[in-house]
């Protein structure tokens, strides 16, 4: 909000000088010319820093509508909190988090940078830009009402392949990247245990009982 209080600024800046250009400033007789440079910089200052904010307003627009896609239509707001807002989130320590009664979807910075990182290079992606789309299918899991970790998991585990084409990546892409964030970061959580053991269960895998069978599931043709 702060960027936009500063482009507004810059907007009455420009508003005044073609003002000036039209109705004589008090003290004038006659209305002064556009100082041309001038405009030019209040308005590319004005733009400058407006983007910011309005771009993450969009990413979050596009986020939200992918992530009731993947709910199932159950409806979904994504919010990609800066990095203030992340300093007074309760749940700041969690990549993500969700409510499963407002549909409200929280992503903690900086991991909306890093999801459109990956959505830049889907082809080179990343551990980390993996764990951002994770993050993304996880979080839109809650919202379609499921609450056990392990569970919600195993759910955006089968769905990743979903999302990464949802977010518009290739499909042969798309279906490597979902294989990878299960055979690299999904087992390496077994492996490690401890609070990551939360997240997993040995019967999330193909034929597992944890296995809903979909048809465009992550590991389908594995």
């Amino acid at each position: 909000m702060l960027w936009l209080l500063i482009s507004g600024f810059f907007l009455v800046c420009a508003y005044r000088e073609v003002r000036g250009s039209l109705v004589a400033p008090p003290g004038y007789a006659v209305p002064r010319p556009i100082y041309k440079p001038y405009l030019a910089a209040v308005l590319v200052l004005a733009v400058a820093f407006a983007w910011p904010t309005l771009h993450r307003w969009y990413f979050e627009r596009f986020l939200s509508a992918k992530a009731t896609q993947l709910a199932d239509e159950r409806p979904a707001r994504v919010h990609c909190n800066t990095l203030f807002d992340t300093m007074l989130d309760p749940a700041m320590l969690a990549a993500g988090h969700a409510d499963p009664r407002t549909g409200r979807i929280g992503l903690q910075h900086p991991w909306c940078a890093t999801l459109r990182a990956y959505l830049a290079h889907p082809e080179r992606a990343s551990t980390e830009e993996l764990w951002s789309l994770g993050i993304f299918t996880h979080e839109s899991m809650h919202v379609r009402g499921e609450l056990n970790e392990a569970r919600t998991e195993c759910q955006a585990v089968q769905r990743n392949y979903r999302a990464a084409r949802l977010l518009g990546v290739p499909e042969e892409i798309a279906r490597r990247n979902a294989r990878d964030y299960y055979e690299i970061i999904y087992k390496q959580r077994g492996r490690i245990g401890g609070m990551q053991s939360a997240y997993y269960s040995a019967e999330c895998a193909p034929g597992g009982a944890l296995d809903e069978h979909l048809e465009d599931s992550s590991w389908s043709g594995s």
